[in-house]
């Protein structure tokens, strides 16, 4: 039991991101449900399959598999979840919603940049106005510093597409 409450402590730490999180965010407890679940505290993994989902506050990921990786002091250094596709949202404290799916969506804790995989797509708004990078092989994003890179990855004929949209006037 105590494994699977530091396992959710790590968790809590890995989402909770100055730069995207609503600021109750972190104040809020971790849920994690999944179908199995598997913690070796000796390679430093815990392994969630079936149907994983992970709610703290605003924040929402769905996922087929949630992987965390953590280090000997049980600081976390990479989640990595995969799904058909995984999918990632967080409101942010100015109200706007950070949405993102993949195939593949890693965390780098130590890093803190967040790539997502295969058939990727990152969204930044509210009420039907989305700024957003769509259908990219790769997307980095920064969490620090809020820099977002995109990539067509290996694919030769592969080509990233971005829309922004203007506010509406008032």
């Amino acid at each position: 039991m105590y494994i699977h409450k530091m396992i959710l402590f790590m968790l809590m730490v890995l989402l909770s991101n100055h730069a995207l999180a609503l600021s109750t965010d972190r104040e809020q407890p971790i849920e994690i449900a999944a179908d199995r679940a598997q913690i070796d505290n000796m390679k430093g993994i815990a392994i969630y399959e079936g149907n994983v989902i992970v709610s703290q506050g605003s924040i929402r990921i769905d996922a087929e598999t949630l992987t965390i990786k953590y280090s000997k002091q049980h600081d976390i250094e990479k989640a990595i979840a995969i799904g058909k596709p995984a999918h990632f949202k967080q409101r942010l404290d100015s109200g706007e919603d950070i949405k993102a799916k993949a195939k593949e969506m890693e965390y780098n804790a130590l890093e803190n940049m967040l790539n997502l995989r295969i058939n990727a797509e990152l969204r930044k708004g509210n009420k039907g106005i989305d700024n957003y990078i769509s259908l990219a092989p790769f997307i980095s994003y920064d969490t620090q510093r809020g820099i977002i890179t995109a990539d067509k990855g290996k694919e030769k004929n592969g080509r990233i597409t971005m829309t922004f949209k203007p506010k509406p006037k008032e």
